[in-house]
């Protein structure tokens, strides 16, 4: 029944059952097994601390350079505000050392910018090239929505909703809301009744509801003190559309100041445009003092960005050149 003696150098015998010598190597399999489990459990938790503290710091190197990004065009931006305001002293021309890259265009579009750690995407838009959203006629917004694709009859519903938000009273448009229609949601609240404070305000607007839109808007609409005109130089097509100018109006005048930025109604004149047009929609042909920088950070070889977006009112006589309107950091897009 016993396996035979075995002398260990210390002279102790060990008498090891026959019939226990399996289970013995099951339990030590069964430990092994375990620490296998274990030691690959507390592996993919280190894996994931691993990644989520390298995803912090490109996360963190991104901001910082969309961050950079915004207080370049600043300083680009009050650096020409400045060689503008001084190019006329009396009648005498000031010589202005202001090269042409240094001149940043205010169209939105996209402009890279390369550092060390990456690289920026900035896009600088001037408000005055945008359509006012607590001015704004009813037949504007309703052909700028168009214009942007938005179905007929979900167009009518986010106007009239426009409409009745930023105007007092209690009782709505035809395809409008106001707090009645807002107190049956969950949570309920009130329609403002007053002026939007932002673009981004719109998502408490009946249409507007979780839409993905309201990024996209920001770039036609503005709430900002720039006055009714509309800066033709700046102005996306879009929104030249909206103002009621046909695509044949729109395509000149996109091509002629591509060549140099327009300074009168006698040259937009000049590309036969409809003649009644500045008598229905004021114009401006001069940047205002407000401006919307998004900038959008990439580290190099990473692969997420982030994007932060300002708006700014440039200051040329103050001590200070400029200052913050709005802060967003994470902006979509």
């Amino acid at each position: 029944m016993w396996q035979k003696i075995k002398r260990n150098l210390g002279g102790k015998t060990n008498l090891v059952p026959r019939d226990e010598r399996g289970a013995v190597l099951l339990v030590v399999t069964l430990i092994l097994a375990l620490m296998s489990v274990l030691i690959l459990s507390w592996g993919r938790e280190w894996r994931l601390e691993l990644t989520l503290a390298a995803n912090f710091l490109e996360v963190r190197k991104s901001r910082r350079l969309a961050e950079a990004g915004v207080y370049y065009s600043l300083g680009k931006l009050a650096r020409v505000r400045r060689v503008e305001a001084a190019a006329v002293q009396g009648n005498r021309i000031i010589q202005s050392n202001v090269s042409d890259q240094d001149i940043l265009r205010l169209d939105n579009q996209p402009r890279i910018l390369k550092f060390p750690a990456g690289e920026v995407e900035v896009r600088v838009a001037d408000e005055g090239g945008k359509i006012n959203l607590n001015q704004a006629k009813e037949e504007i917004l309703l052909r700028l929505f168009m214009v942007l694709g938005i179905p007929e009859i979900k167009t009518r519903t986010m106007v009239d909703s426009i409409i009745d938000w930023r105007t007092r009273g209690d009782q709505p448009q035809p395809y409008g809301a106001k707090s009645s229609y807002y107190l049956r949601l969950e949570p309920p609240y009130v329609s403002k009744n007053g002026r939007f404070e932002t673009v981004e305000e719109l998502a408490w607007v009946r249409g507007f509801e979780n839409s993905s839109i309201i990024p996209i808007l920001t770039d036609f609409l503005t709430v900002q003190a720039t006055g009714q005109a509309i800066n033709v130089n700046t102005a996306p097509p879009q929104v030249l559309r909206a103002v009621g100018l046909s695509d044949d109006n729109v395509a000149a005048i996109v091509i002629a100041r591509q060549q140099k930025s327009l300074q009168n109604l006698q040259e937009m004149g000049s590309l036969q445009l409809d003649p009644w047009l500045g008598q229905r929609q004021p114009f401006s042909f001069a940047s205002s003092l407000f401006f919307t920088i998004k900038s959008k950070g990439t580290v190099i070889n990473g692969k997420g960005s982030y994007t932060t977006k300002a708006i700014v009112r440039l200051q040329p006589n103050q001590s200070s050149p400029w200052s913050f309107v709005s802060w967003m950091d994470d902006f979509p897009g």
